[in-house]
């Protein structure tokens, strides 16, 4: 096949990706008002009023945070500046980061020093098994004969 083809082919599963991802998307963000709504009805179909019971552990200490990621209030809004944990997980967790990594792992995997080694690593695997095999084979035998050679000889 030739490079034109392949880049057809990785472009079409490229697009397959995409269109299962709007999909996916879609199909969420379609999920989350119908939610908000059931809820509300709910709340307004019971006359009971809901308690709410809140518990808490003893507050743990307070770690000193430098300024610029402690909450403020914005424009009547409260802004708390994300942990650095919730940053990684969100880019690591794009698509594009994702396909990045993948591709990256797929390019190292085809490249010739890789395949050499693998190959390489297989064989080795491959003849050990082969020796265990063999080994084994031998042991049978070894233990299909008799003991002595001479016993053998002296039935017939």
């Amino acid at each position: 096949m030739s490079a034109e083809v392949w880049m057809l082919v990785a472009t079409a599963v490229l697009a397959v990706v995409a269109i299962g991802a709007a999909v996916v998307a879609v199909s969420a963000v379609r999920r989350l008002p119908r939610q908000e709504q059931d809820d509300t009805a709910i709340a307004s179909a019971d006359p009971r009023p809901r308690a709410d019971v809140v518990l808490r552990d003893a507050a743990p200490a307070p770690r000193p945070m430098p300024p610029e990621l402690e909450p403020r209030v914005v424009e009547g809004r409260l802004v708390v500046p994300p942990t650095q944990q919730q940053v990684v997980q969100t880019v690591l967790g794009r698509p594009g980061v994702r396909l990045s990594i993948v591709a990256h792992g797929v390019a190292h995997a085809l490249r010739a020093e890789s395949r050499d080694r693998i190959s390489a690593l297989m064989r080795r695997e491959y003849r050990r098994r082969r020796r265990e095999r063999l080994q084994a084979g031998r042991r049978a035998v070894r233990a299909a004969r008799p003991t002595a050679p001479s016993d053998q000889w002296l039935g017939s």
